[in-house]
């Protein structure tokens, strides 16, 4: 008697793309690819809706002309991926996309249920698909760059409060390379900085915020962020240098 196994699908869309059949790497043309990701991130949605999604400046029946000829090459080259329903379309039950289990993972964070081990390296690498120039997809770049960063902010925070000073720097850190001019998660690695005594790493994250945000938007930190480091910067011994000739700023805070 015959047993049908079913076939196991894993896609990658974090860093790059790759689909799996049974833990194998499968070739996929890239215009397949984008029909692909759209489906995986948008979840099942009508024929009509993806074709204007992919295919924005093409009439409609050119859109719905190049939608079918993507489905017919997944389906010949791709069999089981899928859904057998054709109207919505979605991808087969029992994929496994690392985007939903990243989101899970990061849901288990913001519950207080539990923190998954390297979730802070885990959520500063975790970029989806690099490198693609599509309109339809920055939304979703954009989305899942702001729950990184939401989420990386609060685990900061809950370590800095819980004492875990090594597992908040972490955090801190990588939530600063993700926006390095956004002052919260500046302030957050200066509170880790200070509260576990490295006063020569805070002020020197200091001067390069500061160095930053003067270059890059032409303004000074506020005062939330000068009160943390004012203490260290009124030492006798004087912590930042003069700036260079023609700099046109001052790295010491304004108290005004």
């Amino acid at each position: 008697m015959s047993t049908n196994i079913p076939v196991q699908w894993n896609l990658k869309l974090l860093g790059y793309w790759c689909l799996e059949r049974d833990h194998q790497p499968v070739t996929v043309a890239f215009r397949q690819q984008r029909l692909i990701a759209a489906l995986a991130l948008r979840g099942g949605r009508r024929r009509c809706y993806i074709a204007g999604l992919l295919w924005p400046d093409r009439t409609d029946a050119q859109a719905s002309g190049s939608l079918r000829a993507c489905l017919w090459n997944i389906a010949h080259q791709l069999p089981g991926l899928l859904h057998p329903v054709s109207d919505p379309l979605a991808l087969c039950p029992g994929i496994i996309i690392d985007v939903d289990q990243l989101l899970g993972r990061v849901d288990l964070a913001d519950s207080g249920v539990a923190v998954p081990p390297g979730l802070a390296a885990e959520l500063r690498a975790a970029e989806l698909l690099p490198g693609w120039d599509e309109d339809w997809l920055r939304a979703d770049q954009d989305r899942l760059f702001r729950q990184r960063l939401s989420t990386l902010e609060t685990l900061a925070d809950t370590y800095l409060a819980d004492g875990q000073l090594p597992a908040a720097l972490d955090a801190a850190t990588a939530a600063v390379a993700l926006d390095p001019l956004l002052e919260s998660v500046q302030r957050t690695l200066l509170r880790v900085h200070l509260a576990a005594g490295n006063h020569g790493l805070a002020i020197r994250s200091y001067r390069t915020y500061l160095t930053t945000l003067k270059r890059e938007c032409g303004v000074r930190p506020s005062a939330r962020i000068t009160e943390l480091i004012r203490p260290l910067l009124q030492t006798p011994e004087p912590l930042l240098p003069e700036p260079s000739p023609g700099f046109g700023v001052g790295l010491r805070p304004s108290y005004e």
